[in-house]
């Protein structure tokens, strides 16, 4: 039983595949439901109406004529129009509340068509037959096929068996009454022929229709899919991310309320980046990326950018369960290099937060915790409010400030260590803001660095020194020179060479009081654009100073590779400097070091008699620090000056 149950199946299948009526998808059928619901009200409509025009214009003049002498003969007439028209209401009815909504019953309504179908065609034959016995003619049949034929397109197989059996029996019973000619037949063929063949190439003409919106629809979604979907992780984008929690934000004001958001930065990824390679590195950013949505599976999850990830999760008991089994894969990953996560959170407020805003709040909680290697976790605090305040308008006023005259320069003086003689200043920046008073550098300095606007801030102190060593004669005051600092970003972001040379001859005066200081950490890496500019400002006859020496993790080997006149000592040698003696081995052996190779030496930092004298007498040259004065502005110093506070040069005018 079984194997007959398989042949027949393949046999059909086969016939299928041949004539192309293969069973086509949910997209195929909704298309074709669709289509067919329209054809029926549009069929159905013409059926009503041909029959109506029928019954007014040709079955009730005949009624007329016959004066209802025979009331079941007028009613066989009448009877089979009156059905159609019926049906044909019905259909038209049913597939009119099926399109606007108003119903969903699918099945009903291919079983009401298929009613109509045999309706259609039974009074097709039965009307025919008679006109076919009387004056060979079968013109309201062939009408019927193809009206019915028509809205069964969307069941090929089962109208192909429909319109051949009613051929079949309209034959037969024709052929029972009067028998066909060799002609006839032929014509009955040919007409059912044509009706199949007109309709087939209709169906497959549909089915290139369906696919080529299927095509487009494919297309569009990928499209969709595309613009919210990260490439190089296979996660949500940020688009995405904002999109999803809107949703959350609209649909409910509590559940919005009881989440929070996290960003989320691999720690160390660079280092794991440089140790393996950038494919190696993006496959494990894709892992990472999964990994945390699968934690995350019922929440928001995308990536924010490079390695930092945003979730808008609920927070409840399991989220710090979460973020550390997400944090044990990461540190498991590499164990030579260190790998980690640092999370940063902000719980909203209220409802109105925008998202973006949101992940910015928990992105500055992250960045707190950059230098803090024992912690891993911040949430956003008041206080983070207005740091962020301020950072925004530090970017936002940095060239206002220049231009309004905010940014001052401080003068902290140098003196040498043998007789306390007044040698040299180091210029400082400091901003007095008319919003928010005065802002130490450590308040602006690595705002400015962060976002890459340090240069214009270095640029302006630079011009701001050289006038002022211009107009020192002219108030007859000591030439002396003046020291500038100047960041790694600097070397990126202006012509340093162009700046100096282009300053110094404008205002006129000798470079040799223009001392330029680099910071050690400024040097690591093997920077060969930046090594050839200090090499080129050397041999421009340039001082370079190598600042806060001992700060770094390479100040050796800087010494190796880079020509310095000048080594500043790092204050953090002589913090406590009374109670670490380990300090002062520590600075004898740098002092001589340097001697040994040619450097001259300045300690900064220096706040106590003790520190002072000890330096001397391990031969430091020079000296800088509170103890001889703290950073000033310039008519301060120029005050000072007259007063005698300083211990001015024999000759008014150094350069050493």
């Amino acid at each position: 039983m079984g194997s007959i149950k398989s042949l027949v199946k393949n046999c059909l299948r086969f016939f299928r595949k041949i004539l192309g009526l293969h069973v086509y998808n949910k997209t195929h059928q909704h298309y074709f439901d669709t289509e067919n619901m329209v054809s029926g009200m549009i069929l159905s409509s013409l059926v009503a109406f041909s029959t109506l025009l029928l019954l007014g214009n040709t079955v009730a003049p005949l009624a007329a004529e016959d004066g209802f002498r025979n009331s079941w003969q007028t009613a066989g007439i009448i009877l089979p129009y009156a059905i159609l028209l019926l049906a044909s209401a019905a259909l038209f009815s049913f597939n009119y509340m099926e399109i606007s909504g108003k119903r969903h019953k699918r099945h009903f309504g291919k079983a009401m068509m298929l009613f109509f179908a045999l309706t259609g065609l039974s009074i097709g034959i039965y009307l025919s037959y008679f006109d076919y016995i009387q004056n060979g003619r079968v013109l309201v049949f062939i009408a019927m096929e193809t009206f019915i034929f028509g809205i069964m397109i969307w069941r090929p197989l089962v109208s192909l068996t429909i319109i051949t059996l009613s051929f079949f029996l309209f034959h037969y019973f024709c052929s029972e009454k009067v028998s066909p000619s060799p002609i006839e037949k032929i014509h009955f063929f040919t007409a059912w022929l044509s009706i199949v063949a007109v309709n087939i190439t209709r169906y497959y003409k549909k089915i290139l229709d369906i696919k080529r919106a299927e095509r487009l629809e494919n297309i569009n979604t990928y499209l969709s899919d595309l613009s919210v979907t990260d490439e190089a992780t296979g996660i949500g984008n940020m688009l995405s991310f904002r999109n999803k929690v809107n949703s959350i934000r609209n649909t409910s004001k509590e559940e919005f309320l009881s989440r929070i958001f996290l960003f989320l930065d691999i720690r160390n990824f660079s280092s794991y980046n440089e140790s393996h390679g950038f494919d190696e590195g993006s496959r494990f950013l894709g892992v990472v990326a999964h990994t945390i949505q699968y934690t995350f599976k019922e929440d928001p999850v995308a990536r924010f950018s490079d390695d930092h990830f945003v979730v808008f999760a609920r927070h409840d008991d399991k989220l710090e369960e979460k973020i550390a089994s997400i944090r044990r894969k990461i540190e498991l990953a590499d164990k030579d290099i260190k790998l980690g996560l640092k999370v940063g959170s902000y719980i909203p407020e209220d409802e109105s937060c925008p998202t973006t805003t949101a992940c910015d709040f928990a992105r500055y909680a992250c960045d707190t915790l950059k230098k803090k290697y024992d912690v891993d976790y911040c949430e956003y605090t008041s206080e983070s409010a207005e740091d962020i305040e301020r950072k925004q308008y530090i970017i936002n006023n940095i060239d206002k400030a220049i231009e309004q005259g905010f940014i001052h320069v401080y003068y902290q003086p140098v003196v040498f260590a043998e007789n306390k003689e007044l040698c040299g200043f180091e210029a400082l920046a400091r901003w007095i803001d008319p919003k928010y008073g005065f802002m130490s550098p450590a308040t602006f300095i690595s705002v400015l660095e962060e976002y890459r606007q340090i240069h214009k801030l270095d640029a302006h102190v630079v011009r701001e020194v050289c006038k002022d060593i211009q107009q020192a004669p002219s108030r007859s005051l000591p030439l002396l020179p003046v020291s500038v600092n100047f960041s790694r970003l600097d070397f990126e972001l202006m012509d340093i060479e162009a700046l100096l040379e282009e300053t110094i001859e404008k205002q006129g005066i000798d470079k040799k009081f223009i001392h330029i200081e680099v910071t050690e950490s400024a040097l690591s890496g093997n920077d060969k654009r930046l090594r050839t500019i200090l090499q080129n400002l050397k041999e421009k006859n340039y001082a370079l100073w190598l600042d806060d020496f001992g700060s770094g993790y390479s100040g050796l080997n800087i010494l190796k590779e880079y020509s310095f006149d000048m080594i500043k000592i790092d204050m953090a040698f002589l913090r406590n400097f009374s109670e670490t003696p380990k300090s002062r081995p520590i600075l004898k052996n740098i002092v001589h070091l340097a001697t040994d190779i040619g450097m001259k030496t300045l300690s900064e930092g220096v706040e106590t008699e003790d520190a002072f004298e000890f330096l001397r007498s391990i031969g430091c040259e020079r000296i800088q620090g509170y103890l001889f004065g703290k950073p000033m502005p310039k008519d301060e110093i120029i005050q000072k000056m007259k007063d005698g506070v300083f211990k001015l040069p024999d000759s008014h005018s150094s350069s050493e």
